[in-house]
């Protein structure tokens, strides 16, 4: 009852937090319909799969008389709403999924997924006219959540894989800042971030997942030089606790203090660079001091290329194997070319290496890469094909890989 309380929950604070995005963007282009534009986008992918490892475990883990590689059919619905008016612009976006499998049939699920974002900024100078405003949201709910993220912000994904179970997660934030002057001012950001487990589907090992909630601040003044380089002096205090998703065990709890100044430059015409760096305090059973900071690199200087590299050092929150505090160390590559006006390929490539700060400690190392190649039938429909791959090695288990090749049809009508 407990568990099925605390899934509730989240499943409800992720839907609402998208549903006042929606709320505001609609209310946005209530108020000013001269101005306001929207655009309705629903789309449809069909997607076909084979999978080496559908429980994402060691094989010594996996349930006897199941068979760990099987074959995956997805068919996915969505809406993508886009408005944009005087005083702001929204896109908030949702889908479904059904999965069905050929072998293990009774791993058959649907997902959800939800995002919204909302720029307030043009709201908000009404009222503080060099104020500015942006909010985000994004909920989830599968058996199979992501280790990275390439786009948006996710409290959790810092390569962290866990065994196959239902999962909710859900990241609120706020991006606000206030200009003193031309050159000074003073941001502010938040994020309230919440996971939780349901249904295990390798039963029997050493590990355990927990229920974790998650409060990151960060503040600071800003100092915009004349050639538009920026330095960001950042206090971040990030708060957390765990508790097993069994109901049964002690909970985890610490806090992380950090100072990190941040630079923002262009190198070049085209390349811009975000260099952070300064030390974390984590507050745990035992107080930890280590270097944090990140390093980001990318371009947008060509429509037929990009690429982006970012490597991070930081505390985050203990879901899997133990809960508490981590010291995370994540670095991701990205590259993409556009041969002709209807191939496109995008690889990609991350790393990461994660562990506890408490003794014993845990850790967690994770190489994952991935290789798509649209292309574009029709300006609304386009063919994709990827190749996966992924090596994981725990502490106290076993080492495993998953691959797999899918083949996905997707439409929009734009």
């Amino acid at each position: 009852m407990l568990l099925e309380q605390i899934v509730c929950k989240s499943q409800v604070v992720g839907r609402f937090g998208v549903l006042i995005l929606l709320a505001i963007s609609t209310t946005i282009g209530l108020g000013s319909h001269v101005h306001a534009e929207t655009h309705y986008i629903p789309a449809v992918n069909l997607t076909q799969r084979y999978d080496s490892n559908v429980f994402y475990a060691p094989k010594q883990f996996i349930p006897q008389g199941t068979q760990p590689w099987d074959l995956v059919t997805t068919l996915s619905g969505g809406l993508k709403v886009q408005n944009k008016s005087r005083i702001g612009d929204t896109e908030v976006e949702a889908s479904v999924n059904g999965n069905v499998y050929a072998y293990n049939t009774d791993l058959a699920y649907y997902g959800t997924y939800l995002n919204g974002t909302t720029d307030l900024s043009s709201w908000i100078q009404e009222l503080l006219p060099k104020a500015r405003l942006r909010l985000s949201d994004n909920f989830l709910y599968t058996p199979e959540p992501p280790a990275f993220v390439t786009a948006g912000s996710d409290t959790f994904a810092r390569g962290v894989q866990g065994f196959r179970s239902n999962t909710f997660s859900n990241n609120l934030s706020a991006d606000a800042g206030y200009s003193i002057s031309r050159y000074i001012g003073l941001r502010t950001l938040y994020t309230y971030s919440i996971r939780r487990t349901g249904t295990f589907f390798v039963p029997g090992t050493p590990f355990t997942f927990f229920n974790t909630t998650a409060n990151n601040f960060a503040v600071g003044p800003t100092y915009t030089f004349d050639d538009g380089d920026t330095l960001y002096i950042r206090y971040n205090y990030l708060t957390s606790e765990s508790l097993p998703s069994t109901g049964v065990g002690s909970s985890f709890t610490f806090n992380a203090h950090s100072i990190e100044p941040e630079y923002v430059t262009t190198i070049v015409r085209g390349w811009k660079a975000t260099i952070a760096g300064g030390a974390t305090i984590v507050k745990e059973q035992q107080n930890r001091t280590f270097f944090s900071g990140r390093f980001a690199l990318s371009n947008d200087f060509d429509r037929r290329m990009r690429a982006t590299i970012s490597v991070s050092r930081q505390a985050s929150p203990a879901y899997f194997g133990t809960g508490g505090a981590m010291i995370s160390n994540v670095a991701q590559v990205s590259l993409s070319h556009k041969f002709s006006r209807v191939i496109i390929l995008t690889v990609s490539g991350n790393y990461a290496h994660n562990e506890t700060t408490a003794a014993p400690t845990f850790r967690i190392e994770t190489t994952y890469g991935n290789a798509v190649l649209d292309y574009n039938l029709t300006r609304s429909t386009k063919v994709s094909l990827s190749q996966e791959y992924g090596y994981y090695n725990f502490t106290g288990s076993p080492n495993f890989d998953r691959y797999a090749t899918m083949l996905m049809l997707t439409t929009e009508w734009k």
